[in-house]
């Protein structure tokens, strides 16, 4: 291993799919380590029998929240089965997070805020103290979603409407994958970027018998609620950023490797 090459010698998994995943890998091994893709979780539309409801209160709303970059695809995805433009809706714009912001950006729209730390929680608070008049609130989300936003508000007496707009799941090919590549291989590290790719990952571990203590992966979680997943299988990250991005839980990674 070098200064330069931090990761060499590592054997690192992957669970993310897409861009963002084959980022994630190809920064792994340009610092040295080999990466395994491995995607365990995928997204596909959801039919909410509300949808046509929610549609024809658009008006209502004078914020619009956005947890994640699927939470606008898919959003963008029923207004377009609408014929409805979201440059047209006269409400104000707000991402949780970094990406999700530049996500809208690619779109021409305009965001109105973003926390100044990648929480719910935090976004909920920030929120609540920066902007003055509040409402009414849609937030399209997936099946997966906590309710840490909608639940803040709500007890605030803000109106909050969650629409389930996507559904998470694991792809069924993919546990096979991921069995045969934990039998072959010794893999040191396994990045998750969501609750979800971790729970996936336990399903797999749990459907194929695997021992956890001999497989010695330890698992690099791109932030608290991720944590707290881990935590709840009994189970702790060995690493954990203080930004929860990408680029930061992979910073991370490496000055865990060179302490």
């Amino acid at each position: 291993m070098t200064s330069d090459r931090p990761l060499a010698g590592y054997h690192i998994l992957v669970t993310r799919g897409g861009t963002s995943g084959q980022r994630l890998a190809a920064e792994i091994q340009s610092l040295g380590g080999k990466a395994f893709i491995v995607p365990l979780i995928d997204f596909k539309q959801y039919i909410d029998r509300q949808a046509a409801h929610f549609i024809q209160q658009l008006d209502h709303y004078d914020w619009l929240v956005f947890t994640s970059q699927n939470g606008v695809k898919f959003f963008l995805k029923q207004l377009k089965e609408y014929g409805i433009h979201i440059q047209d809706l006269h409400m104000n714009m707000a991402a949780v997070g970094k990406k999700t912001k530049e996500y809208l950006e690619t779109y021409g729209i305009q965001v109105d805020f973003v926390p100044s730390r990648f929480t719910a929680k935090a976004f909920a608070e920030e929120f609540f103290e920066q902007i003055v008049s509040i409402k009414r609130i849609l937030l399209p989300k997936g099946n997966l979603a906590s309710a840490t936003i909608a639940d803040f508000f709500r007890k605030r007496g803000i109106m909050v409407d969650e629409w389930i707009v996507y559904e998470t799941y694991l792809p069924e090919k993919q546990k096979k994958i991921l069995a045969k590549l934990l039998k072959s291989t010794n893999i040191h590290f396994a990045c998750f970027t969501s609750p979800s790719s971790f729970q996936h990952f336990m399903k797999v571990i749990e459907e194929f018998h695997f021992d956890l203590n001999q497989l010695a992966i330890k698992f690099v979680s791109i932030g608290p609620v991720t944590d707290h997943t881990i935590e709840n299988y009994g189970l702790k990250a060995a690493v954990s950023p203080d930004v929860y991005t990408i680029p930061t839980m992979l910073d991370a990674l490496c000055q865990y490797i060179c302490k």
